[in-house]
């Protein structure tokens, strides 16, 4: 990408951040729901415009707890004292999606570490296809060895504007062939 398809990036990112979080939506009670919650909204505001800021590739941030608690599904699947962490990226429609996950264990860099990973991968599967992904079937979390986790699988609404050199979504950037 040249220094002046990266500028009007960093200059449009604000706007199309903002539409992009304004429309997510949640599962919750087995339905899809928007996302109303001002914390909830503002962390993923900072995450859109970090990421088209970063020039469109799929990132992750740590949440506060209030702000993930913000995220319908996410209430519901609380870790009590857990890490969480945001990942966003794009779906092949243009779509902009996100992937919630929390994780805890004695040693916190450890549960950083998962919850970051995990909500890396689960936005990979998300943005495998586009569309909105299927129910997650989990509604308790996951477990594994040293964290314990919590995910949530939502997508964000209106189909972004292309502009070059994004007008094809290459996927999860972060995936390894």
């Amino acid at each position: 990408m040249n220094r002046t398809a990266r500028r009007a990036l960093k200059r449009d990112a604000p706007d199309m951040a903002e539409k992009l979080a304004n429309s997510c939506l949640d599962y919750q009670g087995g339905a899809l729901v928007k996302v109303t919650d001002p914390k909830a909204i503002a962390a993923l505001r900072r995450a859109f415009r970090r990421m088209i800021e970063a020039g469109g590739k799929p990132l992750a941030l740590p949440i506060t707890e209030e702000e993930a608690n913000g995220f319908p599904r996410h209430a519901s699947n609380r870790i009590k004292g857990g890490v969480s962490w945001l990942a966003v990226g794009f779906d092949p429609a243009s779509r902009g999606a996100y992937a919630l996950q929390s994780a805890t264990s004695t040693f916190r860099p450890a549960a950083h570490d998962a919850a970051k990973e995990k909500a890396l991968a689960n936005l990979a599967m998300i943005c495998a296809a586009p569309g909105f992904p299927p129910m997650p079937k989990n509604t308790g979390g996951v477990v594994c060895d040293v964290p314990n986790l919590s995910s949530t699988y939502p997508v964000c609404g209106p189909k972004r504007k292309p502009s070059a050199p994004f007008e094809k979504n290459q996927g999860n950037q972060n995936a390894r062939p």
